[in-house]
């Protein structure tokens, strides 16, 4: 069973949607990048791509991000995270069921973090991903989008983004990235 880890609402479980159809990433894994962010996500909006069980979004929320959205194409993700951010009772969030893609070309909204964990094999579709928030600016300035991805080699990155930061955890790859 999936918790959030930390913040106002630690220890809180929260339902997952089934195997076949999301991946969760480990506590470890989720700990380590909350740590790395967790100054400088107070009162900061975040992007929670590919959400699955919402947690990474639901985590930022526990700890104080101001506004949150998740978007997911998967129904069965959609009621999850909205069962899940409704027995949290928090009010500052949006869930969306449709493309990442087809999201970003619909928003307005901008954000300061924005987290991308599409399924491991399609690679296309986060390099897709990372080139509609560039080109529709849907990143803040200063803001930092992170990637958990399993193969380092297949994310290219847009010229105007750099790679910050790279963590190693067994297979998983998280990249911090942020316009240069």
């Amino acid at each position: 069973m999936l918790r959030i880890i930390a913040g106002k609402h630690r220890n809180r479980l929260l339902e997952q949607p089934s195997k076949s159809n999301t991946r969760a990433t480990t506590e470890r894994v989720r700990e380590a990048v909350f740590s790395s962010i967790q100054f400088d996500l107070v009162d900061k909006s975040f992007l929670d791509l590919f959400a699955g069980s919402g947690a990474w979004g639901l985590e930022a929320i526990s700890r104080d991000a101001s506004y949150v959205e998740f978007v997911d194409n998967n129904k069965e993700a959609f009621n999850v995270i909205s069962a899940n951010a409704k027995s949290l009772k928090e009010n500052n969030l949006k869930i969306w069921q449709m493309s990442a893609l087809e999201y970003l070309k619909r928003t307005k909204q901008t954000f300061d973090f924005i987290f991308i964990d599409a399924p491991f094999e399609e690679y296309d579709l986060v390099n897709q991903v990372l080139s509609s928030i560039n080109e529709l600016k849907t990143l803040n300035n200063n803001g930092t989008i992170i990637v958990e991805t399993n193969k380092l080699d297949q994310i290219i990155l847009p010229a105007e983004y750099e790679m910050i930061k790279h963590k190693r955890y067994g297979k998983i790859d998280i990249l911090y990235i942020k316009e240069r």
